[in-house]
């Protein structure tokens, strides 16, 4: 076996510079944690269980038995963490995979075919989303249980991952701040990392854009590692209108599972991303946005003693960007952050109940933003730094510009610390299952000037009764908290919409959860309903109060209400296949699910991000190697807008593609998106660009 050094660390001396000593003592103390672990791999230490992802309707077969066409295949689940086997007892969870998606140029793309995520805000590769209408900070996205906190109002975006690093995702709807605290008052998404067990290599292409990827996964012995390069030109809508949306993104990902000692999992991933464009309908005669640089730098460690379970995990990531305002001004910022945390829990049986504990430390460090701005004059002939970020504005306003510089100040400088308990149990009572959970929360924010305390309780019940073979229902009750976030309170500053001020005497949200769900299971038919409503005080938003001048505020109340659905078919030949193993005789299969969301505040008016009423349908057919797909999405009309949004007129689009395996080591996937060539705005955000039009995706994939 190879021998392999627990040293992580990618980051060139340049990026160290720029963080500082932070990165130093963060691996000092990381190493000092792993010495012991490491000399106690004699001792027979109990492991933590992960649980599989299983896609649906597949057969479970070995790792050792991996094809070309299940490399390929991906799943979206939510099956993975403690927290989720808690739920798991009172709600059906679905599996989703990626054999209907073609060269994802997104991992967006696995989330929209859940019922309750849509896409928010602006387009490009820094694309968000949001859960059931709620998004920005009010949803966590997690990184195999490591958070992802952004400092930008949109929220944090998973477009640095590359999608073939990730084998699944668990989307947990509606207010989860008793598992995962403040930013999780909506949802969370957790992206799930795969165990690599065959040699392989992925090449994928896209037509608009004219985008590559490359993807090349190996292992030795209990290590395995993935490296990727993508890249993409500016795309183009259904008319030809020019997208600003390009990217080039290199990113690797090394992790080691030891056979012996109390260590069980380490992980590391470094993404580099540059020259990312902002797809914007300001663009380009209003404001360009690029951003120039966008690292992440994240691991985490696991460990088990016996009965106790613990992990400690990081994130240093930075952000350049770069505001051009033709003919007028440069803004540019650049900021960083280190966020990190440990926790440590266990699980009993204590007189027929299952229950879990858990300590959270978490930790952000080193939040800063630092702006300067640029006055450009015209002239007929200058310099101007920077300027081959400028080369398609200079092409349609038949300008240059020199510039001057008129300010540079630090707009946001903060800490966040947060120290949080928690416990659940559950328990079955014939055919009802029963399970609660609490949270105990104390947060502190920092900055220069002024230290703020913030102390919360929440919690859930819930519970499940079968009432046939077939039928299962159950109810979900729960309140919620968030924080006001270091930019809410303490920023002062520009963004590509405009001037931006927070407020240090924000008060923190706190929100009531109820749901219901009916659910069908038999064979080959898995579909359930879901209806929901969470009421939300001391709602924060963003308003404004002039031209380009915005505010943070809490207004009275919000509710957000809807109802969602999914349901899954499959011929029933093809279920009888599996289990008897009989030849490929061909089956059709089906997939359809949609929601209907509605959001107001406490005198009537429309919300920000409630996204307009959609229903998906994916209809296909498999037979021995090919496979046949086609996926028709309808989103409805949206008239009722809030602050900051335009109204949508209804669209339709529909995307068809077919996988075909040459052999145990090849498969080839080819597909064709928005085939129609409809052109539609990708969100209600009233800076939003309009979709990508028609494109085709090719995908290879090699076993080596």
């Amino acid at each position: 076996m190879k021998s392999l050094s627990y040293s992580f660390c990618f980051l060139s001396s340049a990026k160290f510079s720029r963080f500082g000593l932070a990165p130093f003592r963060l691996l000092l103390t990381v190493s000092f944690l792993a010495v012991p672990v490491f000399c106690a791999s004699a001792t027979d230490a109990q492991g933590a269980d992960s649980e599989g992802v299983d896609a649906e309707g597949a057969n479970n077969a070995s790792s050792n038995d991996i094809s070309a066409k299940e490399v390929e295949r991906y799943t979206v689940t939510a099956e993975r963490a403690y927290y989720n086997q808690t739920l798991n007892s009172i709600f059906p969870q679905y599996t989703y995979d990626k054999s209907n998606l073609v060269g994802s140029p997104h991992i967006n793309d696995i989330l929209l075919q859940s019922p309750s995520v849509n896409l928010n805000g602006q387009g490009g590769q820094i694309q968000n989303i949001n859960i059931r209408g709620f998004s920005r900070w009010r949803i966590q996205t997690l990184l195999d249980g490591v958070p992802i906190v952004s400092d930008r109002r949109a929220g944090a975006s998973v477009g640095f991952v590359p999608p073939s690093f990730i084998q699944g995702v668990a989307v947990i709807p509606g207010a989860a701040s008793t598992y995962l605290g403040s930013g999780a008052i909506g949802g969370a998404v957790d992206l799930l990392l795969p165990y690599n067990t065959k040699s392989n290599l992925q090449i994928g292409w896209s037509s608009n854009q004219q985008a590559q990827d490359y993807s090349y996964a190996d292992y030795a012995g209990n290590t395995d590692w993935n490296l990727s390069y993508r890249k993409g030109n500016n795309g183009s809508d259904a008319q030809g209108n020019t997208l600003f949306d390009k990217f080039e993104q290199t990113a690797l990902f090394l992790r080691h599972r030891p056979d012996n000692g109390v260590l069980k999992e380490a992980w590391t991933l470094y993404s580099d991303n540059r020259d990312i464009g902002k797809s914007s309908s300001d663009f380009p005669e209003d404001r360009v946005t690029t951003y120039p640089e966008n690292t992440h730098w994240l691991g985490k460690m696991t460990f088990a003693f016996s009965n106790i379970f613990s992990s400690l995990w990081w994130h240093q990531s930075t952000l350049d960007t770069h505001i051009l305002r033709p003919e007028d001004r440069i803004n540019e910022s650049e900021s960083e952050a280190l966020d990190f945390g440990f926790d440590v829990g266990s699980n009993a049986r204590i007189n027929n109940w299952q229950v879990n504990w858990q300590v959270q430390l978490l930790g952000r460090e080193g939040v800063t933003i630092d702006e300067r701005e640029l006055t450009l004059v015209s002239s007929a002939s200058g310099s101007l730094v920077g300027e081959s970020l400028l080369n398609e504005t200079l092409s349609s306003t038949g300008s240059s510009f020199i510039s001057e510089l008129a300010y540079e100040l630090r707009t946001l400088d903060a800490s966040e610390t947060t120290i949080a308990g928690i416990a659940d149990a559950t328990r079955s009572f014939g055919d009802t299952s029963l399970a609660f959970r609490g949270r105990l929360d104390w947060q502190q924010q920092s900055n220069n000037a002024v230290d703020i305390e913030n102390a919360n309780i929440s919690g859930f019940i819930g519970a499940s009764h079968i009432l046939s073979p077939q039928w299962t229902a159950s109810v979900y009750l729960s309140s919620a908290f968030r924080n006001p976030s270091l930019t809410e309170r303490y920023f002062s500053g520009e963004t590509p919409r405009g001037t931006v001020l927070g407020d240090v005497d924000l008060d923190t949200e706190q929100a009531t959860n109820i749901q219901a769900s009916l659910s069908y299971n038999s064979n080959g038919l898995t579909a359930s309903v879901e209806v929901f409503r969470q009421k939300i005080n001391h709602y924060i938003e963003r308003t404004t109060v002039s031209e380009d001048v915005q505010v943070y505020s809490n207004l009275d109340s919000a509710t957000i209400q809807g109802i969602s659905y999914q349901l899954d078919w499959q011929q029933s030949q093809a279920a009888n296949r599996s289990q008897n193993n009989t030849p490929d005789q061909g089956y059709w299969f089906a997939q359809l699910n949609g929601a209907w969301i509605e959001g107001e505040d406490n005198i009537g008016s429309a919300i920000a991000d409630i996204p307009p009423h959609s229903q998906r349908l994916t209809l296909g057919y498999e037979l021995e190697d090919v496979r046949l797909f086609s996926t028709l999405v309808y989103r409805a009309s949206k008239r009722d807008i809030g602050d900051g949004e335009k109204e949508l007129d209804n669209v339709t689009t529909l995307d068809i593609g077919a996988a075909w395996q040459f052999n145990q080591r090849t498969s080839l996937q080819a597909s064709w998106r928005n085939l129609t060539n409809q052109q539609y705005y990708v969100s209600a955000d009233d800076k939003a660009a309009f979709a990508q039009g028609e494109s085709v995706q090719l995908a290879l994939t090699f076993l080596l």
